[in-house]
């Protein structure tokens, strides 16, 4: 498990959780394009020297968090990890089951905001059939090649991405696996308790990496 997490977390952090700005994505952008943008822009906040003190680290993954919200569909992320239960849950519920999953892998990821060392991109393909998307990519990280694909969706004329698959990896599947794992023996109100209680661990550094 920590081997897929430890991918994970070097190709979402890569490319992934932050895309931009609100309003940068218009009509007339591809889901390709909407990566491409939304990459310079994380890149240049991993490129900037502050990041290498706590201060600017906090301060990079506060403005990298925003982004994240403008570019990823994390309540599309959250109902296809938590898969058929979501159906039976009320309105409420998934409101505070997307929040705190977003929060969960925000702590997750983003703290691990200094893995970055200059990883480039190649765009290799575009998939689009009505408002669905998958764009294929490859990340060269040191010595290494990295397939990493995103599924995006077309909401009010602006992709959004709502899974990344990292060499065969997918973050959905990934959580919706151990989501399961935990309602075959508990509630969905016990599982809420349990993220809320890894993200309370991580926020006080005493959980250092994902189990």
């Amino acid at each position: 498990m920590k081997r897929i997490y430890s991918i994970l977390s070097v190709l979402v952090l890569a490319v992934g959780l932050s895309l931009g700005t609100v309003g940068v994505a218009g009509a007339d952008m591809t889901p390709t394009e909407t990566l491409e943008e939304g990459i310079d822009k994380i890149v240049a906040v991993l490129k900037d020297p502050k990041v290498n003190t706590e201060s600017g680290k906090r301060e990079a993954i506060e403005e990298l968090s925003e982004m994240a919200g403008n570019y990823f569909a994390f309540d599309e992320l959250t109902k296809r990890a938590v898969g058929k239960p979501w159906l039976d849950m009320s309105e409420g519920q998934r409101t505070e089951f997307v929040q705190t999953f977003r929060k969960l892998l925000e702590l997750t990821y983003l703290q691990k905001i200094r893995q970055y060392h200059d990883e480039k991109v190649e765009f290799t393909k575009e998939l689009v059939k009505g408002n669905r998307a998958m764009v294929l990519t490859n990340v060269q990280a040191k010595d290494s090649v990295y397939s990493v694909n995103y599924k995006l969706i077309k909401r009010e004329n602006r992709w959004l991405v709502y899974d990344v698959i990292g060499e065969n990896i997918s973050l959905v599947k990934n959580y919706r696996q151990q989501f399961n794992e935990i309602l075959q023996k508990s509630s969905l109100e016990e599982l809420v308790e349990r993220l809320k209680k890894k993200v309370s661990a991580l926020e006080s550094g005493k959980v250092a990496d994902p189990e």
